[in-house]
């Protein structure tokens, strides 16, 4: 994954995702969540994966806990028979966090596997313009900054007699309030050296950009992205004649 072209890196985690969207059935998700668990361990992407354990469980738990409310059946769960439970809402809920988790471990994977900067050429060489380009991957570096941030005010505070480990959820929120603050201060102030500069670099939203490297892509990109449109195309064609779709009804 790591030598491929960033335009098929990208549209191979655009594929995954495509392959999430056409079923909803988690025995054909597992088949490709099983291939995401597989491109992360190939890719060595597993300590980013582990980074985000904590939201992970919960996108999944939370699924699988709320949809069998949500979705109607005809096969009742005796433990839950009470509260309108049924094993097509916990197939759907199963089939919904397990879609989840290939989104979100599909995201890792990409960009466990590219720079933010390979990722914006990748994009713009897509088709993407060099203005959405630029806002993307400067979301991506906004959000390592401000975690960067995030962390060394809380040292600050910590140093300052502030504990924010201990007492009930209404005291840790109080308790966070001096966190938030001084967040918000430099997130302002670093906005502001930003647009100092760009306008010293004479950037404009309009202009063309050209990259050093414009890469080139080899006959192993072709093959994935080939294998890629052929699991697609399956999919799509199993989707369109009923397969490994469940029927939701609210």
């Amino acid at each position: 994954m790591h030598r491929l072209d960033g335009r098929t890196k990208v549209l191979t985690v655009l594929g995954v995702f495509g392959l999430a969207l056409c079923f909803s059935d988690p025995f054909y998700l597992l088949v490709v969540f099983g291939f995401v668990m597989s491109g992360l361990a190939l890719s060595g992407a597993w300590v980013n994966v582990k980074k985000m354990w904590m939201l992970t469980v919960l996108l999944f738990g939370y699924s699988v806990a709320l949809w069998p409310f949500f979705v109607e059946g005809v096969t009742p769960v005796p433990i839950l028979h009470g509260l309108g439970v049924t094993w097509e809402g916990v197939s759907i809920g199963l089939g919904m966090g397990l879609r989840l988790l290939i989104m979100l471990w599909g995201g890792i994977w990409l960009l466990s596997t590219m720079s933010v900067e390979e990722l914006s050429q990748a994009s713009q060489q897509l088709g993407l313009p060099s203005l959405g380009g630029f806002v993307f991957s400067l979301a991506f570096r906004w959000v390592g900054m401000l975690m960067g941030a995030g962390a060394g005010v809380v040292q600050a505070q910590r140093s300052r007699g502030l504990d924010v480990a201990t007492g009930g959820i209404l005291q840790r929120i109080r308790k966070y309030v001096p966190l938030v603050i001084p967040l918000i201060g430099h997130a302002l102030r670093q906005t502001n050296l930003l647009a100092m500069s760009l306008e010293s670099k004479g950037f404009h939203p309009s202009a063309t950009r050209h990259f050093y490297s414009t890469g080139k892509m080899g006959a192993q990109d072709y093959v994935v992205m080939s294998v890629m449109v052929i699991l697609v195309g399956v999919s799509v064609w199993l989707r369109w004649q009923g397969v490994g779709t469940l029927d939701m009804r609210f």
